[in-house]
């Protein structure tokens, strides 16, 4: 049995009945559920990729290039504060190398699958398909800032998100998408929107709970 034998909408319903008791954990009984968020998300990233073209030479490159080059800016994001602004990385997200979770890779790598596929499906045209996915990314990322010092994502200097943060964002997120956009891989995917929606989702009620309590 493969992945893609199993069909989307159960694994659709698995991974929001994962991220349901995700939110109710976090609002209830955050300190033990925060330290899961790294599994959580290479979980999602695992059933995404799992309805790619994984065997395609050119999904595996731009894959490992989005792993490698997300962290590799992070890492001189987080030293230098010359990227996004000056800010570290708290506990939830977990294991860090050079001050920074290896996880983060793995988000890079989901957050621009996902978008990649929502893009293409409003054009072809690699500036206005990078344009849109930018814009997704940066639009996720607005709804993440305001909660992610309490939930011990990571941490601003002074607590103040800089507006350099979500220009460096659209900056990176659109040279990713236009990178992917010209390697030949199969862009559609059955999960994509669905996983994208839930992260949304997730982190408007993340945001609704830290504004009730």
């Amino acid at each position: 049995m493969t992945f893609k034998s199993i069909k989307p909408l159960h694994v659709k319903i698995f991974l929001s009945i994962i991220y349901l008791v995700g939110i109710i954990g976090m609002w209830l009984k955050p300190e033990s559920f925060i330290p899961l968020t790294p599994f959580n998300l290479a979980l999602t990233c695992v059933l995404l990729m799992a309805y790619f073209p994984y065997k395609e030479k050119d999904f595996i490159r731009f894959c490992i290039f989005l792993f490698t080059a997300g962290f590799a800016v992070e890492m001189i994001g987080v030293q230098t504060g010359k990227i996004f602004g000056p800010y570290y990385y708290g506990y939830a997200l977990g294991f860090k190398l050079k001050h920074v979770p290896i996880v983060i890779g793995i988000n890079w790598v989901m957050l621009t699958l996902a978008t990649q596929t929502i893009a293409q499906k409003f054009s072809n045209k690699l500036y206005i398909t990078a344009s849109i996915g930018a814009t997704l990314m940066v639009l996720l990322d607005m709804l993440i800032e305001p909660v992610a010092s309490k939930y011990q994502f990571w941490h601003w200097h002074n607590d103040t998100i800089p507006v350099q943060n979500f220009v460096a964002w659209f900056v990176i997120s659109f040279f990713f998408h236009g990178l992917g956009s010209v390697m030949k891989f199969e862009k559609e995917n059955t999960m994509a929107v669905f996983v994208f929606s839930l992260q949304l989702i997730f982190f408007a009620l993340l945001n609704l709970i830290n504004f009730l309590t």
